[in-house]
């Protein structure tokens, strides 16, 4: 896959000259005593191979005349997968990641061996490594990439230690056509997700039923798994940014706030989206509805490259703030941060939350979040709207501009839902 290989030979190029990097996949981590987390492959391995198995070790090498990749996996082993299932092969690997180089992890150690030899190997004399040393990022028994580094750094005296995470996070903060790509999909399923919820949503119902029906629509509808777990809240729930139970049943005349997405080929979506559990605001709901609206499509519009996620904010609090005083939710001396207590936007990719810096200007093939919210306790009612778009020819193109949001979309929607 040229992607792939396009993304290793960008991070060579970054790297200085006689270089090795080493990124890892990672492994689970202990639940309790007789039991692991699933497994989440480290995104920042996953960026250069599209492998998802743990163990999995990649190896980039920038030498004096040459440039080669290296990729590590586990052996075959009959008893293990007769346990845990199947592994991936060499062919398998090869085919998935399109390095030529593909061994056993059981070589790992002697290959990079030759490779850091004090006397230089092939690739002449390696005097820097570079290794992904963010926080928890574990990759054996008791075993992170910083106690590796220390490891590394005492069996080989003479190189140096270098963090290679700021330059796959600069990587990764612009997207390719493919990874747009991806990310569209992952909005499309997202979408379709929400519109079964709005066909099923009920008086009566509880809050996990919709968080389950959106998690069971994505696995029979493309295998879409969660990008993040879903957020549903309804009424004076909606008020709490991460509603963590969803216990509570949705009653009469409550707004339900729908905060989720699914991924596609490990992308994300983040949708939010607020509606009436009857299909219909009332007037104090369309206010405040409305408000959020208005918020969310003019930060569409002002975000543009050269700006940063802060000057979003900044603009999201003052055209809150005023859209609050004219429709007497606040009064002018009233503080907006008690009812807009979030950021408007992060980066989105391979993690909901995307690697980046926040404090850098917008660039073309940022993809980030817009997601202003109301949230009124005196009411019961938090509404946030959030939508994901694409920073580019010199403005933004939103991707998720398929997920209707207007009042007058919502609920002819809910009218029409056949019963």
């Amino acid at each position: 896959m040229l992607e792939l290989v396009n993304r290793r030979m960008n991070l060579l190029e970054q790297m200085k000259e006689n270089s090795v990097a080493i990124l890892f996949a990672g492994v689970s981590k202990i639940a309790s005593e007789d039991e692991g987390l699933p497994f989440v492959v480290n995104r920042n391995f996953y960026y250069f191979t599209n492998i998802e198995q743990e163990e999995s070790v990649l190896v980039l090498v920038k030498g004096i005349a040459e440039k080669r990749a290296y990729l590590f996996i586990q052996e075959y082993n009959e008893l293990k997968e007769k346990w845990t299932g199947k592994r991936i092969t060499n062919e398998q690997a090869n085919k998935t990641s399109s390095i030529q180089n593909v061994y056993s992890l059981n070589n790992f150690e002697n290959i990079l061996g030759l490779i850091l030899d004090k006397d230089g190997g092939q690739f002449g004399k390696i005097e820097n490594v570079y290794l992904d040393l963010s926080k928890e990022l574990k990759i054996g028994d008791g075993l992170y990439t910083t106690d590796y580094a220390n490891k590394l750094q005492e069996k080989y005296p003479n190189i140096k230690i270098e963090n290679v995470y700021p330059l796959v996070r600069d990587l990764r903060m612009i997207k390719s056509s493919y990874e747009i790509e991806q990310m569209v999909k992952a909005i499309n399923a997202t979408n379709s997700g929400i519109g079964n919820l709005i066909k099923n949503i009920r008086v009566g119902m509880k809050e996990y039923e919709l968080a389950d029906m959106f998690e069971y629509y994505g696995k029979v509808n493309g295998r879409h798994p969660l990008a993040f777990n879903t957020i549903i809240a309804s009424g004076k729930n909606a008020t709490c940014l991460h509603y963590p139970t969803q216990t509570d049943t949705i009653k009469e005349g409550d707004m339900v706030l729908f905060d989720l997405g699914f991924r596609n080929d490990v992308y994300c979506a983040d949708i939010s989206r607020t509606y009436p559990v009857n299909g219909r605001f009332n007037e104090i709901q369309k206010a405040i509805y409305s408000a959020v609206l208005n918020c969310n499509k003019a930060v569409i519009r002002y975000a543009k490259p050269g700006l940063t996620i802060q000057d979003l904010q900044d603009y999201a609090t003052e055209f809150l703030k005023a859209e609050c005083i004219k429709n007497k939710l606040m009064s002018k001396d009233d503080d907006i941060r008690k009812y807009y207590y979030h950021n408007v936007s992060h980066h989105l990719g391979l993690d909901t939350h995307d690697t980046s810096v926040r404090e850098r200007p917008l660039q073309e093939g940022n993809v980030i979040t817009v997601e202003p919210g109301l949230y009124f306790a005196n009411y019961g009612i938090g509404v946030r709207i959030e939508d994901d778009v694409l920073i580019r020819n010199g403005g933004n193109e939103v991707l998720s501009a398929g997920v209707r949001k207007e009042i007058e979309d919502i609920e002819q929607i809910f009218k029409t839902r056949g019963f």
